[in-house]
């Protein structure tokens, strides 16, 4: 698949409601608030959406509602911030992918339907695991019955386009524990598949019980061979694997996750949401009741920002292009900055290849199938330092 023009840009609305918070998670959430909460948060990214000054001159071409749960939230409620986003006149692609996370416990074929109407089409389910045990032991709300009747309530409401995201190396997970979640899910023909390993956070209630000798992570031998049976029985079911740890059926890769990682401009609404434009990535406030009063007081809503340096700014082009399978296109690095960046990063270019962790093809600079299991030892040599040669 082609990368996005250089003006093409995305949006990013987070919406931090849950009705139960994930043993693993440390992204922005809160629980406990109620429909009215809801519906003043809702106003509240309108009012910040408002006074948003500048958008890019190119295409909108994504807009995703993550979480958080964002289907807590009404549909009319989302349809109403889309018609916000699109009367401010910004250019819209004709293929604009608009994708909500859900909760597979707390949709219906009606709500889902009502999502449909309201303008989004694109629907990512956070499934994690199949066995009861898992899911109970993350604290998910869902069962894995929610999860078949959620794929196939949005199959029914007109969703063309469903992705499930799935976690492996979860305390005492097995083998066949992981085959069996790979199966069930590809037996519901999604589009496409996050599959991340588990990546236990600092100062959450997971990383306390393992800690505490509570649970225990498979060892790392496990934990490879669950990672490379994913990758095999994925392209044997037809999925390619575009990046490290998204696969899709053909046309199906994630638009609005490949502005990141071709660092296209995107802006963000919400609470702790970040933005990225003009070398400048910002963040809002975390506070969900702050940010609320703040932003319908009409007062900034924003944090913190940070200004990137041209060397910074290649470095992380370098390393999240490298992401992505195909890798990142030299040509295009060239048209944004002006140099060509095995010149400019000489030394260790030349380092990766003597090693064989990255390749040529064609255009492209990319990873190796070695290098691709050792990718954060590739990813180093681009952060960190930011000097060039």
């Amino acid at each position: 698949m082609t990368d996005p023009n250089l003006g093409q840009w995305g949006l990013y609305v987070h919406i931090p409601f849950c009705q139960a918070r994930c043993t693993y998670c440390d992204f922005n959430t809160v629980t406990g608030m109620d429909d009215r909460d809801h519906a003043l948060y809702m106003k509240a990214l309108e009012r910040e959406w408002q006074r948003v000054s500048d958008t890019p001159a190119g295409e909108l071409v994504s807009v995703f509602f993550g979480g958080g749960t964002p289907s807590l939230v009404e549909p009319a409620q989302i349809g109403g911030l889309l018609e916000a986003v699109y009367g401010r006149g910004v250019r819209l692609a004709g293929d604009l992918e608009v994708t909500m996370e859900a909760n597979p416990g707390t949709v219906s074929m009606e709500r889902l339907a009502a999502y449909r109407q309201a303008g989004v089409n694109r629907l990512s389910l956070g499934v994690q695991a199949w066995q009861e045990h898992h899911l109970a032991r993350l604290n998910r709300i869902h069962t894995a019955e929610d999860a078949v009747d959620a794929v196939r309530s949005a199959r029914r409401a007109g969703f063309a386009n469903v992705s499930l995201d799935l976690i492996y190396g979860l305390p005492r997970q097995t083998l066949d524990e992981w085959r069996e979640t790979l199966d069930e899910a590809l037996a519901l023909e999604p589009d496409h598949l996050s599959v991340y390993q588990l990546q236990v956070e600092e100062g959450t209630p997971l990383a306390t019980q393992i800690k505490r000798g509570q649970l225990a992570l498979p060892v790392p031998d496990l934990t490879a061979d669950m990672a490379d049976f994913g990758q095999e029985r994925l392209a044997q079911a037809g999925f390619e694997r575009y990046e490290i740890s998204n696969y899709a059926r053909p046309g199906r890769w994630s638009r609005h996750n490949r502005l990141y990682w071709t660092m296209n401009p995107y802006l963000a609404l919400g609470a702790g949401a970040h933005g990225y434009w003009h070398s400048r990535r910002w963040w809002n406030v975390r506070g969900v009741r702050r940010y609320i009063e703040a932003s319908l007081a009409g007062e900034p809503v924003e944090a913190g920002e940070e200004r990137l340096t041209r060397p910074e700014e290649m470095r992380e082009y370098l390393w999240l292009g490298l992401r992505e399978r195909q890798g990142l296109s030299r040509s295009r690095f060239f048209s944004r900055f002006g140099v060509n960046p095995e010149g400019y990063f000489g030394p260790s270019f030349r380092k990766l290849h003597q090693q064989a962790l990255i390749e040529r093809a064609g255009d492209r600079i990319r990873l190796s199938a070695r290098g691709l299991d050792v990718a954060n030892y590739v990813f180093r040599e681009f952060v960190g330092d930011s000097t060039g040669a």
